[in-house]
């Protein structure tokens, strides 16, 4: 059907693009009241996808939201030089690359609650894996809401959210959620370890690849870029990839990326440490839940060696998952426009400092991937600044032209991104002591917050009265871990 054109629609957007070129903060609500317009006037003119742009960048770009469980900076872009991750870096060059960013809690329900509403986790009131945010805050308003609130089309694929109930949230998803929850046994695939609980820590196997869950989520992911792609709507598609998590379970062929590498652990990095606080620490019980780890022996070298090349393995496979949906973002001509951000839930402890997985407030544990490939002409940089994952909320809508009009305490990184310098100088993080998923008692009895800048790290336990049973401080300025309280 041939849409009615606009009486003077044309000179109106060009003056309408000459003011925001000059200022695009002071007259950024003008061009919001054209957009629907100027939606049309493109479909008229045959340009594509319903977009009117100026300058380099769509006004209401597509947004690719990736992110990714479990995944410390494992990366090339972050100078490891024994990760193979191509796609990534290649995001990474065209992008920002925040080299500290951190999470605010890290483990995946509270940290996910709370970049997804810019909210610190006790804000938003989810500091363990049970807690549904909206029984705490019920009506918070999520990042996916706020796009849709503002008329975008929000789609979500794989682990978003943590949890059934907060990934069938209504209020954020323009339709039901896809491949949002699996079984244990969709992770295996041998036979051995479909047991319907945890099995094999590690799991290669020659099988196809579309056997694998994270295969699952990129295919349905390539079909759902084919079916935005062909609408006037501007989306929000949030994708969600399970691995590097426990079980390390891909092909075999990503095992043997890394044969012949070392992955012995330096003395130096294994050690707890100096005088840290017993309550810092914990058993590794996430890890020893599995048949072929050890309950309480510590692991053997060829053990702690084994886990670590499967590790960097499980984050090939993702870096390939991802690649393949940044290849489909091109073929559809919408990969420049797209304003793409990829961020890793917390880091991870590999061993180092006798611990593995996370649930601590180190380093290793809050540290966490962040890159951001805004919409327009690529442009890499390098950020050192600290930042919070919480910052990515408020980015986001920043970063669309989309009001900010939900108190969130996060702050948007745009002036990094274009170069500048802003205020923020540090980070908070926080963690339980007990956490019910790493021991058998339940009730809280301490919380741990840090607090980190570029140099210093300082940690206090505090117990239920607001009394501080422990305090940690760390320089951090030689590199690698926390060594001496």
């Amino acid at each position: 059907m041939r849409m009615r054109k606009k009486k003077n629609l044309v000179p109106r957007m060009e003056r309408c693009a000459a003011q925001l070129i000059r200022d695009p903060y002071e007259h950024r609500g003008h061009w919001r009241d054209l957009m629907p317009q100027a939606r049309e006037l493109r479909v008229e003119l045959g340009c594509g996808k319903g977009r009117f742009t100026h300058g380099t960048a769509a006004a209401e770009p597509d947004v690719l939201f990736i992110a990714v469980d479990d995944m410390r900076p494992a990366l090339g872009c972050y100078g490891d030089r024994v990760a193979r991750t191509p796609h990534i870096d290649a995001l990474a060059a065209d992008g920002a690359v925040f080299r500290r960013a951190y999470c605010q809690q890290a483990v995946s329900g509270p940290t996910r609650a709370s970049l997804l509403t810019g909210l610190r986790p006790e804000e938003v009131g989810v500091t363990e894996l049970n807690t549904w945010m909206r029984a705490k805050v019920p009506d918070v308003v999520t990042l996916p809401q706020a796009f849709r609130e503002a008329g975008y089309e929000t789609r979500g694929v794989g682990k978003i959210f943590h949890g059934t109930k907060n990934s069938l949230d209504e209020r954020s998803w323009s339709e039901r959620p896809s491949l949002y929850e699996y079984s244990r046994n969709e992770e295996y695939q041998l036979a051995i370890n479909k047991t319907g609980k945890k099995a094999h820590a590690v799991e290669f196997a020659d099988m196809p690849d579309s056997l694998y869950f994270d295969v699952k989520i990129r295919n349905e992911v390539l079909a759902r870029l084919e079916e935005l792609s062909r609408s006037d709507e501007p989306f929000f598609l949030a994708v969600g990839f399970l691995k590097p998590h426990l079980p390390f379970c891909a092909p075999e062929r990503y095992r043997e990326l890394y044969a012949g590498r070392d992955f012995a652990l330096a003395d130096t990095l294994r050690a707890r440490p100096e005088n840290a606080p017993e309550i810092a620490c914990h058993n590794s019980e996430e890890l020893r839940g599995y048949t072929d780890i050890p309950d309480l022996m510590p692991l053997s070298a060829e053990q702690e060696a084994e886990l670590r090349r499967a590790y960097y393995a499980c984050v090939s496979f993702t870096d390939d998952n991802i690649g393949a949906i940044l290849d489909r973002l091109k073929e559809l001509g919408l990969y420049d426009d797209t304003l793409i951000v990829l961020w890793g839930d917390h880091g991870y402890h590999l061993g180092e400092q006798e611990l593995w997985c996370k649930s601590t407030v180190y380093e290793a544990a809050c540290r966490a991937p962040l890159v951001i490939k805004p919409a327009g002409r690529p442009r890499h940089r390098e950020v050192e600044e600290v930042v919070e994952l919480l910052d990515v909320y408020p980015t986001l809508l920043d970063l669309c032209g989309i009001e900010d009009r939900y108190g969130v305490s996060g702050r948007s990184l745009r002036p990094l991104l274009d170069g500048r310098s802003m205020r923020k100088r540090y980070a908070v993080s926080q963690f339980q002591r007990p956490y019910p998923a790493l021991t058998s008692l339940k009730k809280r009895r301490y919380m741990g917050y840090t607090v980190r800048d570029r140099r210093w790290t300082y940690t206090e336990w505090v117990d239920l009265t607001g009394r501080v049973a422990e305090c940690e401080l760390y320089d951090m300025s030689p590199g690698g871990p926390e060594r001496r309280h």
